[in-house]
């Protein structure tokens, strides 16, 4: 791989961050992954806690996400918890009450979820980045009503 061609943070249109928190949440689950049957409890609990991710990254009261740099930048568990008021190495949360527990949730186990959030939309954003008409599709598939002019196929820097 050559170095020089790799972009570690996606770039997305602007218009993307300005969405409402209830549409960019519908928007990131385009494909599905919370709707679908789950097939075991294994799946049932990563469904859930994805969710429960998503949700405290995309509705921090601290607001939006300002691009696509910012927002993968909100999977850092020190992040988001400041993101919610708290401290994630303090001794007593001073946040939000109860998300200190929330972290928790999606800090623990082999597979802690923010990781691989971090990655699952890293990979989402390459691939829109690559083919932005994925990304207007996603939008559709949420928001059938989106204006249209808005959802441009040239990347945005």
């Amino acid at each position: 791989m050559n170095i020089s061609t790799f972009r570690l943070t996606p770039e997305l249109p602007a218009w993307l961050w300005t969405l409402p928190p209830t549409t960019l949440l519908a928007v990131l689950d385009a494909d599905g992954a919370r709707f679908g049957r789950v097939p075991s409890m294994q799946d049932f609990y990563w469904v859930q806690l994805r969710e429960l991710g998503l949700r405290l990254v995309v509705e921090a009261p601290a607001g939006p996400a300002s691009g696509t740099a910012d927002f993968l930048s909100r999977f850092d568990p020190s992040v988001l918890a400041r993101l919610w008021g708290g401290d994630i190495g303090s001794g007593v949360w001073a946040g939000a009450p109860g998300v200190d527990q929330l972290l928790a949730a999606l800090l623990s186990g082999k597979q802690p979820m923010l990781a691989l959030l971090l990655a699952e939309f890293t990979n989402r954003f390459r691939y829109w980045a690559e083919f932005p008409e994925q990304l207007r599709d996603a939008v559709l598939t949420a928001e059938p009503d989106f204006p249209p002019h808005i959802l441009t196929t040239e990347k945005e820097i």
